[in-house]
């Protein structure tokens, strides 16, 4: 761990100057203070993009928000959005004013968990507004750039129309920032990935994307670094990662696991996220699974910016401290019904 450390250090004193107005924020120290700072700063619209939306104190800042003259359009997850206490929080915010639409079935969900508030700035997060934030890792960026908002509107009000049609159609995309599913986030995780010249550190829920995994391979055995993180025991999948740690394992790649219980100081693993050679980062809802990557509706942002992409790859050399290698891991290793000191789960 130390040597890899060192390294890191080194990479981050390359680092060139930050981009401006950008900024990061990391669970579980932060909360949800991202987006209830943003509910509570909106004056005239909220549009958000969530797949589970069950932490009643984000639910009393969007009342609040409705309440005082804030348009609150919200795409919930369909399937989520039947369930008991999705339904109550959908019948809440409805009773308010707030408009909740169930996403389109066409779509396997409806992952993306973003929001632009005023028509002025937006948030592209990993982030589930769950009761699990005190113990759930999660990046989420908080962005000024008006391409970024005027794309997330566009397909925001598709995906109205995609809700009512039960289809799946996306509008054209030209933003270079943002990674789409199910159209373009696959290639551009890919080029990421396949940029690479020094070093790659990244932390992801779910793995499974042979493309992805073949890319990760390919870059180790070239003789990068490349540091991969996720949780061993994955909320409803068990322990489907590890075969695939086992895998990039076996091509060089430095696999480690984070094993439970998930807590504040050990956290679970739900980020998505990339750090290349300490300047270029992705962070957003988007697992690097079949699933996710083709046929749901996701959203990314890949951005050049070091101040951030150092942050990042500073909490991932934290969580990396705790986790186990794949090698040292037991071929008998099993998951716990519970694997955090909570009652609600993390979710994808």
């Amino acid at each position: 761990m130390r040597n890899w450390l060192l390294a890191l250090s080194a990479l981050l004193a390359l680092s060139v100057n930050a981009s401006a107005d950008d900024s990061l924020s990391i669970t579980p120290q932060d909360s949800h203070t991202l987006f209830n700072d943003s509910i509570d700063q909106a004056k005239t619209s909220i549009d958000m993009m969530m797949y589970h939306l069950s932490d009643l104190e984000v639910v009393k800042h969007l009342v609040a928000a409705q309440q005082r003259g804030v348009k609150v359009r919200i795409i919930l997850d369909g399937k989520n959005l039947a369930g008991t206490t999705a339904k109550n929080i959908g019948q809440q915010l409805s009773s308010v004013g707030v408009a909740v639409v169930a996403s389109s079935p066409a779509f396997s969900i409806t992952h993306v968990k973003s929001a632009v508030f005023d028509n002025s700035w937006a948030l592209v997060t990993s982030i589930n507004l769950t009761r699990t934030d005190w113990y759930t890792r999660d990046f989420g960026i908080r962005t000024e750039d008006p391409n970024v908002i005027s794309e997330f509107e566009k397909v925001f009000e598709a995906d109205l129309v995609n809700a009512q049609n039960k289809t799946m159609d996306t509008p054209e995309l030209s933003n270079g920032k943002l990674a789409w599913s199910p159209v373009n986030s696959k290639d551009k995780i890919l080029a990421l990935i396949n940029e690479a010249q020094k070093y790659i550190g990244l932390e992801v829920e779910n793995l499974g994307d042979s493309d992805v995994l073949a890319a990760l391979e390919a870059k180790a055995k070239s003789g990068l670094k490349v540091v991969v993180i996720v949780p061993a025991c994955v909320e409803g999948g068990g322990t489907r990662n590890l075969p695939f740690m086992q895998q990039l394992a076996a091509a060089g790649v430095d696999a480690r696991l984070n094993v439970p219980p998930y807590t504040g100081s050990n956290p679970y693993l739900h980020a998505k996220t990339i750090v290349v050679d300490g300047n270029d980062f992705y962070v957003g809802s988007e697992n690097f699974s079949y699933n996710s990557l083709t046929l749901a509706r996701e959203l990314g942002i890949i951005e050049t910016n070091s101040a951030i992409a150092s942050q990042i790859l500073s909490t991932i050399a934290k969580d990396a401290a705790l986790a186990t290698p794949s090698a040292q891991m037991s071929s008998t290793f099993t998951c716990a019904s519970q694997t955090n000191s909570g009652t609600a789960t993390a979710g994808n």
